[in-house]
């Protein structure tokens, strides 16, 4: 009980002191407790770590810190291992992108290939919100390596953030990392058969069309987006003719005419009101892009047949 509260309470107590203080009396402690056999105990000491490691420099995480968090991603518990793919962002926030990119990286890699599923999980929600803590060579080196080996055997969760986080990173790594190597994983993705994996790529697709253009709209994606008018979940297809609309709008009216009209207006006659609302949502806006012109002499016609 006193092991517990005060490995639950350290970091934050060690805010109040002077750093010297923390480095000859409070180090010595919370090391020993940051190797206690009870896990739970070895659990609060990474909770206590992060108002620690904030409050410490560079140099002195470095030295006193960074070794028990490094070992706390390895360890044997796995809920210890949980704890830090949870905290990976405040982590990372904590310790600041020098000591992120040359050390805690390769350990939150390692987490995202867990052999507890539930790691693995916690691993992939973090790292959409690390992104922009990373820099661009550890996501391409790193982090994106592990993604493509593992997404095809992990859970839906996993495949599930895996298409969020892809979409997510492709701003940040540019246009060949993204044709070759996200844009592959993501049209397996849009084959899953759990909805929520498909709806994570169609509802985050725009943020890849941002990066790569029109090599988005190839003949493979046109034959999905083509298939998506009978998907039987309608939050599927509502988002599609959201991100349709979307595309249309980016790319003008000839890439609409050759592409998307067909399918388009097709979604403004399906089953689901949702998917009818947002086909006429996005018709507004096309509209607004395209003109009055437009409307009266394509759109209307296109629509009444």
């Amino acid at each position: 009980m006193i092991r517990r509260a005060c490995a639950l309470k350290l970091g934050e107590f060690s805010t109040y002191l002077d750093k010297q203080h923390i480095i000859q009396e409070i180090m010595p402690i919370f090391r020993e407790l940051s190797r206690d056999e009870q896990d739970a105990i070895r659990v609060l000491c990474l909770e206590s770590l992060i108002p620690m490691a904030g409050y410490l420099s560079k140099d002195e995480n470095q030295v006193h810190t960074l070794g028990t968090l490094l070992a706390a991603g390895e360890d044997k518990s796995w809920k210890v291992r949980l704890c830090f793919a949870k905290r990976f962002t405040q982590f990372a926030g904590a310790f600041g992108k020098e000591i992120t990119d040359s050390n805690l990286i390769q350990t939150f890699t390692q987490l995202l290939s867990d052999n507890e599923q539930e790691v693995k999980n916690a691993a992939i929600t973090s790292l959409t919100d690390c992104l922009k803590l990373l820099a661009t060579e550890k996501i391409c080196n790193f982090i994106l390596p592990a993604l493509t080996k593992t997404y095809a055997e992990s859970s839906l969760y996993f495949k599930a953030g895996t298409a969020l986080a892809l979409c997510e990173m492709a701003p940040l790594i540019g246009k060949d990392y993204t044709t070759q190597r996200i844009m592959p994983v993501i049209a397996e993705l849009l084959k899953c058969e759990n909805p929520e994996v498909r709806i994570n790529c169609v509802q985050n697709m725009f943020k890849i069309a941002e990066v790569v253009g029109t090599e988005l709209i190839s003949p493979a994606f046109l034959t999905t987006i083509t298939h998506m008018t009978k998907e039987g979940q309608w939050r599927v297809r509502m988002y599609t003719v959201d991100l349709i609309g979307q595309l249309s709008v980016k790319f003008g009216r000839e890439v609409y005419a050759k592409s998307f009209e067909t399918v388009f207006v097709g979604y403004l006659t399906n089953s689901a009101s949702a998917v009818r609302d947002m086909g006429i949502q996005q018709s507004k806006e096309i509209g607004k892009k395209f003109g009055p012109e437009w409307i009266i002499g394509s759109f209307i016609p296109k629509v009444v047949e």
